[in-house]
């Protein structure tokens, strides 16, 4: 799931740096300029300087859900790659004294978007999918804000950009025994108008990982308010010696990525805003990873018709107010699921995409993603199941669970009738 989003990503972040308004046989125009730090009138030194058309490509190179049913998905995968990297005439670095050009730009109308580690950018609140949609969100934030310039074929224009500092959070991951949580990704959210908490990030403010001491701090944020949020790092890659595909390894469970809040929370209706002020410097905004009462939940999934698992699907811990996700994981190859480090409280597991997988078609063990990605595309489905809904309450561990998935167009199972917790 992991792995397809991120060539997802992949593949949007090409078309986005590509957007161009057409007309491309038109004379090129020529964009030169110059970026300053307001705070210290200093040149920006190699900040990002992108021009956004009027009307975005929202088009991707490649369709994603053609992914895995192309012939030749190498070959398309290296096309993509070699696009990005090559970059367009779109976007540009500035060198050590601030400066920019752009010589072939296609003649239209541009929003001028600047964009340094630790100031402000109209595009900093936006994910990655979110900036590749390019919806009216989007672009009004962008419009609002960055410069606007009309070029017109064979005529230079030259820019002069300030950019302000942004505030900044920081604090401390740590276990509650005081220990320091390395290598641990904070994620910002931020209080929306209407209460409800949205993540910054991947692609948006630049999210750190905490050093060695547990230390982290998140830069380049506007005025509002904030809470901090991050799941435990049991999710790492370790590399040995040699160039062998065994000197790779990848630890990743998805059940095992137990999520706290800053501030002590442990579920998201619980956070508390932290106010942040313009160009202000936060400290304090801690997350402290429990060690005590936290608990295994497993079990199985399995056909209602005849109670055999099923060999594919998604597993869903939710919490019963507002049915709001706290962890997911996938069914296993054998039916089971296991989510670990579960803190007590009322939940309810939840299931989706059940099925019955061709075995010979599923991947085991591929040697790299894009080939697990390829192999997973191309499996083949015998039976899809409809949804499971299974209350469980959390005081101990939980084993031994059965969700039973009707068969397509049957009844959905009763609350509760598909199996009981054992503590």
């Amino acid at each position: 799931m992991r792995i397809s989003a991120l060539i997802f990503s992949l593949f949007s972040i090409t078309a986005f740096s590509q957007s161009a308004p057409s007309n491309p046989a038109a004379p090129p125009a020529q964009v030169s300029g110059h970026v300053t730090c307001a705070d210290t009138g200093q040149p920006a030194r190699f900040a990002s300087v992108q021009l956004i058309a009027e009307q975005p490509n929202k088009d991707p190179i490649i369709d994603p859900a053609s992914m895995g049913k192309n012939p030749d998905f190498s070959k398309a995968m290296a096309q993509a790659m070699t696009a990005m990297m090559k970059g367009s005439n779109l976007s540009a670095i500035t060198g050590l004294d601030g400066s920019f050009s752009l010589d072939k730009v296609p003649p239209g109308t541009y929003y001028v978007v600047a964009q340094l580690p630790g100031y402000l950018s109209p595009l900093s609140q936006f994910s990655m999918m979110e900036r590749m949609k390019a919806d009216n969100a989007t672009l009004k934030a962008v419009k609002e804000t960055a410069e606007k310039i009309v070029l017109t074929p064979n005529q230079p224009a030259h820019l002069e950009l300030r950019i302000e500092r942004g505030a900044s959070i920081s604090g401390v991951i740590h276990y509650d025994d005081g220990s320091p949580a390395p290598g641990v990704a904070p994620v910002l959210m931020k209080l929306q108008d209407d209460g409800k908490w949205k993540p910054i990030g991947q692609g948006g403010v630049v999210n750190p990982i905490s050093d060695d001491r547990g230390r982290y701090r998140i830069a380049g944020i506007a005025a509002g308010k904030y809470a901090v949020k991050a799941a435990l790092p049991t999710t790492q890659a370790t590399m040995g010696l040699g160039g062998g595909a065994g000197s790779v390894s990848l630890h990743m469970n998805m059940g095992d990525a137990l999520e706290v809040y800053s501030g002590g929370a442990m579920r998201e209706k619980d956070v508390k805003p932290v106010e942040v002020g313009p160009g202000a410097d936060v400290d304090g905004v801690d997350v402290i990873f429990p060690l005590d009462n936290l608990h295994t939940v497993s079990g199985s999934v399995v056909a209602r018709s005849d109670g055999h698992p099923v060999n594919t699907g998604m597993i869903t811990l939710m919490d019963p107010d507002g049915k709001t996700t706290v962890r997911s994981t996938m069914v296993e190859q054998d039916g089971t699921f296991k989510l670990n480090y579960i803190p007590e409280g009322q939940y309810v597991l939840h299931t989706t995409g059940a099925a019955d997988m061709d075995q010979a078609s599923m991947p085991s063990g591929p040697a790299n993603p894009l080939s697990a990605l390829n192999m997973l595309s191309q499996s083949k489905t015998l039976k899809s199941y409809g949804e499971a809904e299974l209350p469980i309450t959390v005081k101990g561990d939980s084993t031994g669970l059965s969700l039973q998935v009707p068969d397509p167009g049957a009844a959905p199972a009763a609350a509760g009738a598909a199996g009981v917790p054992t503590k």
